[in-house]
């Protein structure tokens, strides 16, 4: 995005944006709030012609109550003269260049105010030409500077313990609360309209709650989400400010109002404040939150009186503001993720009835006894299923003649064997006759020529939704003109959806393609299906990857990122600031080893080349480094060898050694973070060979001490190497993939830890046990793998991809070592293999 792109409106009005036009809700999107003309008047805002020898070109009109300097005899001033030389020369070597606020640049200033100095925080970025500098005047913060860590710290803490989006969202608003003092927050997520809804709130006592309350479009129009999008952070200090004027009020360079789309100190639409008074509120702070350069939600702080915000605390809060956005979205990819894989094992089931059966009365048979599967897979009230010229009914339906009536027109509108809608009566006109049961239904043809067919049907719902005032209520009447006004009123009002059912979700249509595969049975065109599949399920696993990148990118701790050989492709922030770097391309492509004394040198390096020879392992050390600008000092780091794609790399993280030699807790905390990230399988994300063996061992000396059972399963897939030579290993890594999240799903409910061991073999190892559950999860977990319906070619009919599972259980005791329990494993493995694969041994024990 470009300073230009979608901010530049025309003026259409001025004062109260009064207009002749016939109006509607979408005349707040005219209003151009980015040249208002006017501040907030905790600040001050001059505007610096560069090519006129850094002379004030604008300013605003308070500058004698915070500089006692009248606005008059500053204009024309060179900004030299105002705040000294030196703070001058300090300042016009920053980068202004500004895209959004985390752009902007901050610059301390010391200006002499009635011959007494006084502090003030200078924000910097160029605006068509001129440069912005707003001056606000420092204050304390109540809350010690060191503080700020131990948030960051409990926020992570904190976020890392919820078990969802919803508990993320609550936990973002009861943080935010907590460090800005704010009596209610409210994270407010847009729909595919821009209404918006409260999903969480934090708030004080007493207060009416908002949450689940829903907001139109027009609340929050256009013009000012696209701001939201350069503005990270708004704060609002006093709703009932009165603005103070720009002068003059066009800039000379433009011959346009000054541009203030970047502004921390941009006076606010008079249609918000107005908002806001009718609310009740009296300061505000808004936090975007944006993924991809997509505005989806807001973090909105509400207090009732004045309330300033330091910049240290904004500068926080915005930083936040970037965790939250990228973690509440992965948690959402992630909640999604575990939705589409509980449906796809329903699909698996489903398809199976009529992949593995050519026998009528045996569909119909299984049919029968999946009846809450198949609704339960479309989250339906309903079904209907027509195979070989019967009707199955399952559920609450329409009558047998309206769908059969039904399933004649649904073929005509069908595209790629399915259709599917939230309107039914809408769109087909007998279907009022029966909208109480299926206003929504799902159709999928089972068969070429779409003789065979299932239904899912939804009933209506007749949709309540609890808006905060009535639309219509956005304009008043005033004076033979129409004056656009926030609504007078914020009594809930009711929008009631006639004739509607739930909307079908993403996650049920992205099983369709698996369930189309009872059409296409084992052509090319379902391999390419499971492919698909099996692509959504790798890309999940790596926007969970590049969670904690993400996180260490916003870390306080410095952070380096090298290529084997030792050259630097990655820092943060920290980084740049602990090597005196201004900008990263400073420390892009140098070699680290340039930047270590002599004395520290070789041992760096063969600590990298321990990492190289070993993946799994970290490394820590301290050695002297040298600045940029050659000053040394003294570090502790931590190297961890990590996979990203198919390349290897070494992350560094380094700080200075703690004044008292104790712990640094936000160090511990992205440090246990890496170390999380090393030892999982890249492919798979599940733990590696060397963690398993590790817990693995430990688990064996508890048992010993409290007398438990261990048992320990060995899952290799049948033939691995022979699907490998047909579809190569990137289709091998497709299997792999599908298998594991199977058996992640199978550990989780059964208690038993999961590791990838190596190549096609997993293992799982439960502790306090008995041999009966033991061979009741190894069969789970074969059925399991079966289920998924893998297809081992192109051309077998009904051949699918199966483990043979080989378990041991014992109680360890001192006179037996781990190696025993392994060799049984081993053995169980090797009869199961031996019997003609597909199969479950149980060490000892005759139960298969």
């Amino acid at each position: 995005m470009t300073e230009q792109d979608a901010l530049y409106r025309k003026l259409l009005t001025e004062g109260d944006y009064v207009t002749d036009e016939s109006i509607d809700l979408t005349n707040c999107e005219k209003e151009p709030i980015h040249i208002p003309g006017y501040i907030q008047p905790h600040g001050v805002l001059l505007a610096i012609n560069p090519i006129d020898d850094f002379r004030i070109a604008q300013c605003s009109r308070n500058t004698e109550q915070l500089l006692g300097i009248s606005a008059e005899s500053l204009l024309g001033q060179s900004l030299e003269e105002l705040i000294g030389k030196t703070q001058f020369e300090l300042m016009i070597r920053r980068d202004l260049q500004a895209i959004a606020t985390p752009d902007l640049q901050y610059i301390n200033l010391t200006i002499s105010v009635a011959n007494e100095p006084i502090e003030f925080i200078g924000i910097l970025h160029e605006s068509e030409g001129l440069i912005l500098l707003e001056l606000e005047p420092v204050s304390e913060d109540t809350v010690p500077f060191t503080d700020d860590f131990e948030w960051i710290q409990t926020f992570f803490s904190r976020m890392k313990r919820t078990e969802n989006r919803v508990e993320a969202s609550q936990v973002a608003c009861e943080l935010v609360k907590d460090i800005l003092g704010y009596d209610r927050v409210m994270l407010y997520e847009f729909d595919d309209q821009w209404n918006g809804k409260v999903i969480a709130e934090a708030k004080e006592q007493g207060l009416e709650s908002f949450l689940g309350h829903h907001y139109p479009a027009s609340d929050i129009p256009r013009q000012a989400r696209e701001l939201y999008l350069r503005n990270w952070l708004r704060t609002i200090v006093d709703v009932g400010y009165t603005p103070v004027e720009i002068i003059p009020t066009v800039q000379p360079l433009t011959g346009k109002p000054l541009n203030l789309s970047l502004s921390v100190l941009r006076s606010v639409s008079p249609l918000h404040i107005e908002y806001l008074h009718n609310m009740g509120v009296g300061a505000t702070t808004t936090i975007s939150l944006i993924h991809d350069n997509q505005l989806w939600g807001l973090i909105t702080c509400h207090h009732y009186s004045r309330k300033y915000v330091s910049h240290r605390t904004r500068n926080l809060c915005n930083f936040l503001g970037s965790f939250f956005s990228n973690e509440l979205y992965q948690r959402q990819q992630l909640d999604d993720y575990q939705t589409e894989l509980r449906l796809r094992i329903l699909s698996a089931r489903f398809t199976e009835i009529f992949i593995g059966n050519t026998d009528v009365y045996q569909v119909l048979e299984q049919l029968e006894t999946e009846e809450q599967g198949l609704l339960d897979l479309m989250s339906a009230t309903g079904a209907a299923v027509y195979y070989q010229d019967n009707l199955m009914l399952y559920g609450t339906t329409p009558t047998s003649k309206q769908v059969m009536e039904l399933a004649g027109w649904l073929s005509a509108q069908a595209e790629d064997y399915t259709y599917h809608s939230s309107k039914l009566s809408a769109e087909y006109d007998p279907a009022k006759a029966f909208k109480d049961v299926a206003s929504g239904v799902l159709y999928l043809a089972l068969s070429p020529g779409q003789q065979n067919y299932v239904m899912w049907f939804r009933p209506e719902v007749v949709e309540i939704v609890d808006w905060a005032g009535d639309p219509a209520k956005a304009v008043i009447q005033e004076e033979d003109k129409i004056r656009l006004s926030p609504r007078k009123s914020f009594e809930k009002w009711r929008q009631v959806v006639e004739g509607t059912s739930y909307s079908w979700k993403a996650q049920e249509l992205s099983v369709l393609p698996q369930l189309k595969s009872i059409v296409r049975k084992q052509t090319d065109f379902q391999l390419r299906q499971a492919k698909e599949q099996a692509i959504q399920n790798a890309r999940i696993f790596r926007e969970n990857e590049e969670r904690y990148l993400q996180l260490m990118g916003h870390s306080p701790v410095a952070f380096l990122s090298l290529t084997t050989a030792g050259t630097i492709v990655y820092c943060n922030s920290r980084a740049e600031t602990l090597f005196g770097a201004t900008r990263p391309e400073e420390l892009l492509q140098v070699e680290i080893y340039t930047l270590v004394s002599d004395d520290s040198r070789m041992g760096l390096k063969e600590q990298i080349k321990r990492m190289d020879q070993n993946q799994a392992q970290l490394v820590s050390g301290s050695g002297w480094f040298e600045t940029l600008d050659g000053k040394g000092i003294e570090l502790e780091y931590m190297l961890a060898a990590i996979h990203q794609g198919r390349k290897s790399s070494i992350m560094v993280i380094l700080r200075e050694g703690t004044p008292d030699g104790g712990p640094d807790r936000v160090y511990s905390d992205v440090l246990n973070q890496l170390q999380s990230y090393v030892t999982t399988d890249p492919l798979t994300e599940l733990p590696n060979p060397a963690t398993f063996e590790k817990e693995l061992a430990t688990d064996w000396e508890e048992c010993i001490q409290n007398q438990v059972s261990l048992a320990l399963l060995m899952v290799d897939i049948d033939d691995f190497r022979v699907y490998n030579t047909l579809h190569g290993l990137y289709g091998g890594d497709l299997c792999l993939q599908w298998i594991a999240d199977a058996l992640k799903i199978i550990g989780e409910y059964y208690g038993a830890a999961v590791s990838r061991y190596g190549g096609g073999t997993f293992i799982l190892k439960i502790k306090d046990t008995d041999p009966d559950r033991t061979y009741e999860v190894a069969e789970k977990i074969r059925q399991g793998v079966l289920a998924l319906s893998i297809p081992k070619d192109r051309t077998e009919e009904d051949g699918f991809m199966t483990v043979s599972v080989g378990a041991a259980c014992l109680t360890p005791t001192s006179m037996l070592s781990l190696t025993h329990l392994t060799d049984e494993t081993e053995k169980a493995m090797h009869i199961a293999k031996s019997k003609g694969k597909n199969r479950v041994t149980l060490y000892g024990y005759e139960t298969d």
